[in-house]
């Protein structure tokens, strides 16, 4: 893992431990930079299959919905394997949290 992987785990271990005492805002939001990782690129395409999804039949959803659970894996195990794992619990958490606000209890 890189130092910069690391500082971004500690960086995120920290902010988990102000909000659980509530020393974050959350109504603070965070402007997206113009350069984004392939990391976020995956997160946005497995949202983008779950909208897709959405808008069509039950018979097309199926291919699309497979395609978005490939992706979040892709996501999952390459977040893993760069020994990111509390960013690969949040975003699974996020994606899950996405699908069901999409998708509904599909």
């Amino acid at each position: 893992m890189s130092v910069f992987d690391l500082i971004a785990e500690n960086q995120i271990q920290d902010y988990n431990r102000r909000k659980a005492n509530g020393e974050v805002k959350e109504s603070r939001t965070i402007q997206p930079e113009e350069r984004t990782s392939f990391e976020s690129h995956l997160f946005k395409s497995i949202v983008g299959c779950y909208e897709k999804a959405a808008e069509k039949p039950e018979g097309e959803r199926l291919a699309l919905e497979e395609r978005a659970e490939s992706l979040r894996m892709q996501l999952l195990i390459g977040l893993e394997q760069k020994g990111m794992r509390i960013t690969a619990q949040s975003m699974a958490k996020e994606l899950m949290t996405k699908r069901q606000a999409i998708l509904g209890g599909a």
